[in-house]
């Protein structure tokens, strides 16, 4: 599993940053308290979860209202990549896997990833850091077994546990001294009882036979226990003989190995002394080559020109002044070229014109006075067109407006005379009104016999009456409506043909400033000149224009002078190019030609030192030879003192020596292991074990039998007895006996889990320490530069470091430094043994700060070396460390809270 890229939105001090991380090293860098350790952390929040709030660990929510959490981008072991998120949410938070395919997951797909590793269980391979380096002369053979092969992945912290609780347990039942446990407990109490038991047995003599099968039970009892103890025994020698039986082959393999192999000689330190011969010669072959090189170039270093072609450069350095002259004449045309240039195209910038697009066709035109007022006099045509047509508009507007009220003043008009044409009807309804209201006023005035009534009547009739009149008076002007009316048409219809004729005027105006433009543009495209410009800088447009042509003219005459300047510095260049066979500078053309006068000059003076040089360089070519001669001799040497003839063979010589004496090293080791311990490949029958169950399963069988039949024995004999005390006696002593056999079952059943957990820890010892402990030896030997060769247990399971001379240190004895690079070896070759099955990035908080120099060296060396197979994530604070990688990504942590990203090389 690699790690390719971290978001963190919100996460202790750290908020909102993203940081790209590559395969190989990585190296976290900054100051104390920039945020390094925070960044660790995040990792190992995001992929194992946020701890509860009352745990010790800091769960470094943000103190800004930011989102707590983020995302971690990383490519499984399959090669695919997968996004993990987790943010704020239930106690360990909230976590979404985003797949390559669209599909999500949750925390059963981040356990696959994981191989259900928990966050102890990779701290304690993957992750370290100094001060989990502390203690490490303390730990024995058990506890490395522990600590670095019941991992996460075998399920042995799990095992552990369970064989811790189960010991703890068998304690509380059984204790062979003790007195609280219950089944001692038990046993006192099935002691006083049977004691009791048999105090009454002594009266009920008369019934032998029943007695006496008892007591054949019993003795069968006692012997099948005997007998099972016996095959407990025998199953315990064959586990002990099955845990012993590779070493035993292991041992004899070795034995055979050894007996296959020469015996043979080697001098002391040969690939040493060898290898130092061999050196010294290579040397000698390289100093050798090299005076003979310096032979070859001192001989092609006296070659000279003549005499003759000496003179004349000598001749050709008097015209050094007229060079000079030349140069300066070049550099003020060009000044002035260069200055009638910028004014050119200043004056090209002013009038708003592309100089590389426009400057061709402005000294080509024609800016003659007659073209300027030809262009005004357009210029104007359409100016007062565009006036004209403003005005013509503007009326036409007016025009509209004004037929627009007539039309409304006609439609007022029209609705005032519908409105009398109804007058006819009016006056019938009104008459009907005022003979209803008149009776009615009759009818009431005589009912109430009150003639006042009537007149009331009367007055209403007479006001309604003078109402409808006027009335009727302001509808009888319905004639001169009419006219009114007949007046608004006829001013209609001429303002329509007064609008229509305006239109038709403006249309002709539009068409006329059409086409003035179309000819106005034709000629500024011609001039390249814009067509929004302003008729008043016409004049000094063409003015402009002129003077760019004059300019022109003047560009052209100095190309030519230049050309004729150039042209003769060329020509001197040339001449002295030819005297000198040299690509020679402009600018130092003349002191170019004196040094190599000058050199040539000297060259034919050291002409007779270069002699006498080669004559001593020939003198130590020889005695190099002497010496390599000498160096042959020495290496025959040591072939004759191994009995080879060549280097090959002489290294064969030195692997078998070397293969030799790691066999008898290993075979030492077997036997340290296999100790006192007389053991047989053919003690033991290969079927055995089953034979043996099987036995041991028929006599608890046969053993069950017999309690059935003591039991019944047992109550006839009660009920032969009737002696009701005796009968509760014997219930008693056969429940006390039931819940012993139950007690003693389930200590039974916990003394075999406890066993098979210690049979699985001695086997995983014995598979894969080795396999971790040789990689660790190998690692220890490079850390500590080969001032170590071993890492070995002492019989009593404890460390010590050897030395190639066999000299041998306890850990405790060992400085600081040197027992850090030992855990340092042991914790890698741990996660190297794991690559296979499981491949985290491993997290190393500097654990090197106490490293010299050159062991320092030797773990970079080494950290380079695994990060082919590897992902590193090393943080550090110190700026040698990180001045330390060649090939690393470093990431200034201190600049990702500006944005910046922090990744520098």
């Amino acid at each position: 599993m690699k790690i390719e890229k971290l978001h963190i939105y919100g996460f202790g001090k750290h908020e909102n940053i993203e940081v790209e991380l590559h395969k190989g090293i990585n190296v976290f860098f900054g100051e104390n308290e920039a945020g390094k350790s925070t960044i660790q952390q995040f990792i190992l929040h995001i992929l194992f979860g946020f701890p509860q709030r009352n745990a010790q660990l800091l769960r470094y929510e943000p103190r800004s209202n930011t989102t707590y959490g983020g995302k971690i981008q990383i490519q499984s072991d399959e090669g695919k990549r997968v996004v993990i998120e987790r943010v704020k949410g239930k106690a360990s938070g909230d976590v979404t896997l985003f797949f390559e395919d669209g599909t999500r997951g949750g925390e059963k797909e981040l356990s696959t990833i994981l191989h259900s590793y928990s966050r102890v269980d990779f701290e304690a391979i993957f992750s370290f850091s100094l001060l989990q380096l502390q203690g490490f002369e303390k730990m024995t053979e058990e506890e490395l077994t522990r600590t670095l092969l019941s991992s996460g992945t075998t399920g042995m912290d799990t095992l552990s546990n369970v064989e811790n609780q189960f010991a703890k347990e068998m304690g509380e039942l059984y204790k062979p001294t003790g007195r609280k446990p219950l089944i001692n407990q038990k046993l006192e109490e099935l002691r006083q009882l049977e004691s009791g038991w048999k105090e009454q047995m002594e009266q009920v003599e008369k019934y032998e036979p029943s007695i006496q099968r008892l007591n054949e039970i019993e003795q069968l009892l006692s012997e099948m226990i005997e007998r099972e103890k016996e095959l407990a025994g025998q199953l315990q020698n064959y586990s002990r003989w099955k845990q012993l039986k590779p070493l035993k082959i292991a041992e004899i393999e070795l034995i055979e190995e050894l007996d296959k192999l020469p015996i043979q000689l080697f001098p002391p330190e040969g690939i040493r002394r060898y290898e130092a011969i061999k050196d010294k010669q290579t040397n000698t072959q390289i100093a050798a080559e090299q005076l003979n090189q310096e032979l070859q170039l001192t001989v092609h270093a006296t070659e000279t020109i003549s005499p003759e072609k000496l003179n004349e450069i000598q001749g050709f350095l008097s015209q050094e002044s007229h060079w000079h002259q030349l140069r300066a004449k070049r550099v003020q045309l060009e000044e002035e070229q260069n200055k009638t240039l910028q004014q050119q195209m200043q004056q090209l910038s002013l009038i708003g014109m592309e100089w590389e697009k426009s400057l061709v066709s402005i000294i080509d035109a024609d800016m003659s006075m007659q073209q300027e007022d030809r262009l005004v006099t357009m210029l104007q045509e359409q100016e007062q067109l565009d006036h004209q047509h403003q005005q013509e508009s503007r009326l036409l507007n007016l025009k509209k407006q004004d037929s627009e009220q007539l039309q409304k003043k006609i439609q007022e008009s029209k609705r005032s005379r519908s409105s009398s044409s109804g007058q006819g009807n009016a006056t019938g309804i009104l008459f009907s009104v005022i003979g209803f209201i008149l009776v009615i006023g009759v009818i009431f005035s005589f009912l109430a016999s009150n003639w006042f009534i009537a007149l009331l009547a009367i007055i209403i009739s007479v006001v309604v009456y003078g109402g409808f009149k006027l009335l009727v008076r302001g509808l009888n002007k319905e004639n001169d409506v009419r006219q009114y009316t007949s007046l608004l048409e006829n001013e209609l219809s001429g303002l329509t043909e007064q609008i229509t004729q305006l239109e038709e005027t403006i249309i002709e105006i539009e068409q006329r400033k059409r086409d003035l433009k179309q000819r106005v543009s034709v000629f500024l495209k011609k001039y390249h000149i814009n067509e929004e410009l302003s008729p008043n800088l016409l004049t000094d447009l063409f003015n402009r224009l002129r003077m760019i042509q004059d300019y022109q003219i003047q560009l052209d005459q100095m190309e030519g002078k230049l050309e004729e300047v150039s042209r003769s510095l060329r020509d001197l260049k040339n001449r002295a190019q030819h005297l000198t066979n040299f690509q020679l500078a402009d600018d130092l053309l003349f002191h170019q030609l004196r040094e190599i006068y000058l050199s040539e000059k000297k060259k034919l003076e050291e002409e007779q030192t270069t002699i006498n040089k080669i004559t001593k360089l020939k003198e130590k070519l020889k005695e190099l030879q002497l010496l390599l001669k000498a160096q042959d001799q020495q290496m025959t040497l040591l072939f004759q003192e191994t009995g080879v003839t060549t280097e090959s063979d002489y290294y064969q010589a030195h692997l078998v020596s070397q293969k030799r004496a790691t066999l008898e090293r290993e075979l030492e080791q077997v036997r340290i292991q296999l100790g006192d311990s007389q053991v047989g490949i053919d003690d033991f029958e290969e079927g055995f074990e089953e034979t043996a169950r099987k036995a041991l399963n028929e006599m608890k069988e046969k053993s069950q039998v017999l309690l059935e039949e003591k039991a019944s024995l047992l109550y006839e004999t009660s009920r032969l007895l009737e002696n009701e005390k005796q009968s509760e006696k014997l219930q008693e002593l056969e429940e006390k006996k039931s819940e012993l056999y139950e007690l003693v079952k389930k200590w039974a059943a916990y003394k075999t889990v406890t066993e098979a957990i210690k049979q699985t820890l001695l086997q995983l010892k014995e598979e894969r320490l080795p396999e971790v402990l040789e990689k660790a030896k190998c690692y220890f030997r490079i850390l500590t530069n080969e001032s170590y060769e071993q890492l070995e247990f002492t019989p009593d399971g404890l460390f010590e470091a050897v030395k190639p001379s066999g000299e041998r240190f306890k850990i405790a004895e060992l400085s600081q430094a040197t027992k850090e690079q030992a855990y340092i070896a042991l914790r890698i070759s741990l996660a190297v043994s794991l690559k296979n099955k499981i491949s985290f990035p491993i997290i190393l908080d500097d654990p090197f700060v106490h490293f010299d120099r050159n062991r320092l060296k030797q773990v970079v060396q080494l950290m380079q070396e695994l990060q082919d197979e590897h992902q590193l994530l090393y943080f550090t604070c110190h700026e040698h460390m990180r001045l330390s990688w060649n090939e690393a990504h470093i990431i200034e942590v201190a600049t990702l809270q500006v944005g910046s990203g922090g990744v520098l090389r």
